[in-house]
């Protein structure tokens, strides 16, 4: 896929129909989504590079086909943690051996951090079996969101899939809050490697457990020689 995130910039919240406010409502009430965005207004405070961010919603499939009623009925604006060192050098980026060994707590790292946090609620009609999220619904919000990070860590800011590996752990039911974490692994030259990881929301704590981790994707992103349309 590719996507090109500095082209124009659009509100990236997408809800719909008479549900909209609630599911504002009940997303801005849960200790997870206070946690992230108190760790953001901290991490803004040092790293004024991520507030140039701008982004559109492409392409058309997540965007506008899937989303809707009992579809894709809200999407969060993607919250970046990227320090200002990657902006200012976008050298060759090795986290992946420090990230195996950090815990949560590293989230609040803010020389390091290079990861984005997005939260959607997933309705009725991206079902497979009854019930339970499609996976290939999930693999293409990986596959997307992750992109979007290593676009960023990019010169020219642009890039496609090369490769996308998926672990998939546990079902993910419909009618439910999601939250996919995309962490950049690696960059050398025109390569990128990005985790990305879709939990279900416990609208009761403040941070990931892995008893909440649903799928887990590995993709290699490539920055083009060309610049193309």
């Amino acid at each position: 896929m590719t996507i090109d995130v500095d082209a124009v910039e659009l509100e990236t919240t997408t809800s719909f129909g008479e549900g909209k406010e609630t599911l504002e409502q009940q997303l801005s009430g849960f200790p997870i989504y206070k946690q992230y965005n108190k760790l953001y207004q901290e991490f803004i405070a040092q790293n004024k590079e991520t507030l140039s961010i701008k982004e559109r919603i492409a392409p058309n499939l997540t965007g506008s086909t899937l989303s809707g009623p009992e579809k894709i009925e809200y999407r969060s604006p993607t919250l970046y943690f990227i320090s200002d060192t990657y902006f200012a050098s976008q050298d060759e980026i090795a986290l992946e051996t420090a990230l195996e060994n950090n815990n949560d707590d590293d989230d609040a790292n803010l020389n390091s951090a290079n990861y984005s946090i997005t939260f959607l609620y997933l309705g009725d009609k991206v079902s497979g079996h009854h019930g339970i999220v499609h996976g290939g619904l999930l693999a293409t919000l990986l596959d997307e969101i992750t992109c979007r990070l290593a676009f960023l860590n990019f010169p020219s800011k642009k890039g496609f899939t090369a490769n996308l590996n998926i672990d998939y752990k546990k079902p993910t039911v419909v009618d439910s809050w999601v939250c996919i974490k995309c962490t950049t692994l690696k960059k050398q030259g025109r390569k990128c490697w990005v985790r990305g990881e879709v939990y279900v929301i416990d609208p009761d704590t403040e941070s990931l457990a892995p008893s909440q981790e649903r799928c887990v994707g590995k993709v290699l992103i490539i920055e083009p020689k060309v610049d193309y349309q």
